[in-house]
């Protein structure tokens, strides 16, 4: 999680920053938001709020992958709405 390399970011860093994005997009009056992104910054935001999200569950998303988010009495919930086969 805290490997960098030069002029890059680490894990850590990128899962933080993806993070803060989503907790503002929460907190605003924004009803729906749609993200979209590469694999690797998805299992880092998907791990920001389930800590069980790991390796195998980075091996088992598919291209393209669909996640709702929803954010109620301070808690996220994560549901996988459609996956490739």
């Amino acid at each position: 999680m805290d490997l960098k390399y030069e002029g890059g970011e680490s894990s850590k860093e990128a899962m933080d920053r993806i993070g803060q994005l989503v907790d503002e997009l929460f907190k605003s009056e924004t009803e729906n938001t749609l993200i979209a992104t590469h694999g690797n910054l998805l299992s880092l935001l998907l791990k920001n709020y389930d800590n069980s999200f790991g390796f195998h569950c980075w091996k088992d998303l598919t291209n393209p992958d669909v996640f709702l988010l929803t954010y109620k009495n301070n808690e996220v919930t994560i549901e996988r709405l459609w996956r490739e086969l």
